[in-house]
């Protein structure tokens, strides 16, 4: 410093990082599995398959700076990708949270509308302008488009109360004379239970609000969480415990590090249980 005082230059000197942040359009894919919102009066799910692709720029530069460098830690245009490929397979997942079967089966185009209306709401607030954002394939399983006509509707109801009934233990009054004599199913779409007395149902525990479920239940009928006992994987970044499932740490939204396998396409390395390559869409 000293030595440059004596040159002529005055001031004080120090460290900065720079980064330089590129107007370019660039594009990103994503896909991944979603659930419907619990549908009829069996609150059915349908699980959804998903990939696509977005075309973005940086919009505001110093937002997205302390976005990425500052709050996420970001380091290489790597860690900026991967970041905005679980920024936007989050944001896909929670909305199409929000639609039930019957929409998602009727309605898929409009329902992909307005999930991209609102993914480009969300980017604005990282300092991102998302230009384009296309779905390319929502794969929607045969079992849900029976479910959304009246007659599946109800072929569906009559099989999980034929599932459920039968995990009921053999007992006095109703149960032994045959649970399902006291259980009646309307020729609509209304299920009418008139059990004047049966034996204790067994039950299982949702993990993720705890509400009882009768045993043979797929989903929670409170929260529409998948029941069983997956298995867990800890985030690296947070130390939060997820489903094996995930693909993304739902605290932190860090990519999760699982068992991998290769994308015969493009040759990027999934979790193991990935139904489509989170990087082209191909179906693994």
């Amino acid at each position: 410093t000293a030595a440059l005082r004596k040159l002529g230059i005055i001031g004080d000197i120090f460290e900065c990082e720079v980064v330089f942040v590129s107007n370019s359009q660039f594009r990103g894919n994503f896909g991944g599995q979603a659930y419907s919102a619990p549908s009829g009066n069996i609150q059915y799910q349908a699980e959804v398959g998903f990939f696509g692709y977005l075309l973005y720029k940086v919009e505001d530069a110093k937002l997205f700076v302390v976005e990425f460098f500052g709050n996420r830690g970001a380091s290489t245009s790597k860690d900026v990708e991967r970041y905005i490929r679980g920024f936007i397979n989050e944001r896909v997942i929670d909305e199409f949270a929000n639609f039930d079967t019957f929409n998602l089966v009727k309605n898929v185009d409009e329902t992909t509308d307005k999930v991209s209306l609102i993914i480009r709401d969300e980017a604005a607030r990282i300092g991102l302008k998302i230009i384009d954002c296309v779905f390319e394939g929502v794969k929607i399983p045969e079992e849900a488009r029976r479910f959304a006509s009246g007659m599946g509707q109800q072929a569906m109801a009559m099989q999980y109360m034929k599932e459920t009934t039968a995990e009921l233990p053999a007992g006095g009054g109703a149960a032994a004379a045959g649970v399902g004599a006291g259980v009646g199913i309307a020729m609509g779409t209304t299920i009418a239970k008139g059990m004047e007395s049966k034996g204790p149902e067994q039950i299982v525990i949702c993990q993720n609000c705890n509400a009882q479920n009768p045993l043979g239940t797929k989903f929670c009928g409170n929260c529409g969480t998948k029941l069983g006992s997956p298995n867990k994987v800890k985030c690296p970044k947070c130390g939060a415990e997820m489903p094996s499932t995930m693909k993304f740490c739902g605290n932190c939204g860090n990519p999760l590090e699982l068992t991998e396998k290769e994308c015969p396409k493009c040759k990027t390395k999934n979790p193991s249980d990935s139904k489509f390559c989170g990087n082209c869409g191909e179906k693994m």
